[in-house]
């Protein structure tokens, strides 16, 4: 049987312009910008995460990642 799976990948830097990833498993079908971004303002302006060098700092981006599994037969 064929497994797919989602990622939503979000990108930021931190205060020291080092990447900073979040990825969330399983993100629900056509989540719009806008809803991302609304994660990120939160991560960002509430200083949840620390990156490698410092906090958290600016969204960077995010991308959908799709990923299918086959069996060999």
């Amino acid at each position: 049987m064929d497994k797919n799976t989602k990622t939503l990948r979000m990108n930021f830097f931190d205060e020291g312009g080092k990447p900073w990833t979040l990825t969330i498993s399983n993100p629900k079908d056509n989540v719009a910008i806008n809803e991302v971004k609304n994660v990120s303002d939160n991560i960002i302006n509430n200083q949840l995460v620390e990156g490698k060098v410092g906090l958290v700092k600016t969204f960077n981006g995010a991308v959908i990642v799709t990923r299918e599994e086959k069996p060999i037969e």
